[in-house]
């Protein structure tokens, strides 16, 4: 891109007077442009930016009597200034990113210099300007993400990942943007950028400072994960909350059925496992396992045994990162069923004058407790 010249020092007015030149055929003066060529470079070593003027004004100055403008009026001057100015401009080879050492050369346009010695008497003469690059200053070293802090929160898969300052930046303005903030599980990786405006380099340049990265890569470690597959389970933990729920039953069998001895097996016949079926689903039960109950138990009024099926379920299962496994005994859930008058509602059936809390068929409880939360989860089963 050409580099703007500025007319300093020329006012342009409504009234443009007549131009009276004193013109000579002959003993026209020559005049190398290359004298009024000023190119410069600013800013830091590897991002200096370079730019030319061409001092118009001068030129008109000092040659103003070959320009025949010893008595000329301003208007006149203002002509002679505006004919020159929009023609003697040209390029350089290179403006940006430029090292100290580095050469760069300035081209003049083609000009019509024959016009010129024609109608001024001057005869303009030019070449390539070369330049080496000198002066720029050393940028300070700097990395941006030594002023943050970043972290991920809560449990795998549902991690939030978190920025925070941890000290003054020597640059205001520089902010950072995560590629993923959250559905985070431990071993994922997160690209964090920094930005400012629409080049981070160049505006941390500006400020002397030459940014060693502009992107960091964070691996997520450390979180506790929800469990997402029933074998991740310790088999341990499952035999801790198998027992307890087991114990519950029991205990609930001895206060509440009119004779206890009526009860004569429970069998854990497996398991139901339900985790959401993506990260994104907003929830706050994360998985569900359920243990899985055949119960036998004698109809005192016939006589004979008959089989129904009862669940217990624990909610939000997790996985530490020493292979240990954290649940709540307290989140034990378990059919809820009444009788009223004969009248049985809930999770219960009832055989004889008797009502029991649990599904009469395997199917009923599946259906109830599975197929009706489809819609967010998947599931896992080990039922036979």
């Amino acid at each position: 891109m050409k580099n703007a010249k500025i007319k300093a020092g020329i006012i342009k007015t409504a009234l443009l007077l007549p131009l009276a030149l004193c013109l000579s055929g002959c003993g026209a003066k020559s005049v190398n442009l290359n004298d009024y060529l000023t190119i410069e470079c600013k800013g830091i070593d590897t991002a200096g930016k370079a730019s030319f003027s061409v001092d118009v004004e001068q030129f008109v100055k000092d040659n103003a009597e070959a320009l025949g403008l010893e008595d000329a009026s301003f208007g006149s001057l203002l002509m002679v200034y505006d004919d020159f100015y929009d023609v003697l401009d040209g390029e350089l080879d290179k403006t940006s990113d430029l090292s100290n050492g580095d050469k760069i050369t300035f081209k003049w346009d083609d000009i019509d210099t024959k016009k010129f010695k024609e109608k001024y008497s001057v005869k303009l003469t030019f070449s390539d300007v070369p330049y080496e690059v000198s002066g720029l200053e050393e940028a300070k070293a700097f990395n941006p993400f030594d002023y943050i802090t970043v972290t991920c929160e809560g449990f795998a898969p549902y991690g939030k990942l978190s920025i925070s300052k941890n000290g003054e930046n020597p640059i205001s303005g520089i902010s950072y943007r995560s590629d993923k903030a959250d559905g985070l599980s431990n071993g994922d990786k997160v690209i964090i950028t920094a930005e400012a405006g629409s080049d981070l380099k160049e505006y941390c340049m500006s400020k002397g400072y030459l940014p060693s990265e502009t992107e960091f890569e964070y691996t997520v470690s450390g979180l506790a994960s929800y469990a997402t597959r029933l074998d991740f389970i310790p088999a341990d933990s499952m035999t801790k909350m198998d027992s307890h729920a087991q114990d519950v039953f029991k205990a609930g069998v001895a206060k509440n059925w009119n004779n206890s001895e009526s009860l004569k097996n429970v069998e854990l016949i497996g398991n139901y496992f339900l985790t959401p079926k993506d990260a994104s689903i907003s929830t706050n039960t994360y998985n569900y396992v359920y243990f899985i109950y055949k119960i036998t138990a004698e109809n005192m009024e016939k006589g004979e045994d008959f089989d129904y099926y009862y669940y217990s379920y624990y909610t939000n299962i997790i996985l530490l990162d020493d292979g240990t496994c954290s649940f709540d005994l307290n989140s034990l859930t378990v059919p809820e069923g009444s009788s009223f008058f004969g009248v049985v509602s809930g999770e219960a059936f009832s055989t004889g004058s008797h009502y029991y809390k649990g599904y009469e068929d395997l199917d009923s409880l599946f259906n109830k407790q599975v197929t009706a939360r489809i819609d967010k989860y998947q599931y896992e089963s080990t039922v036979n």
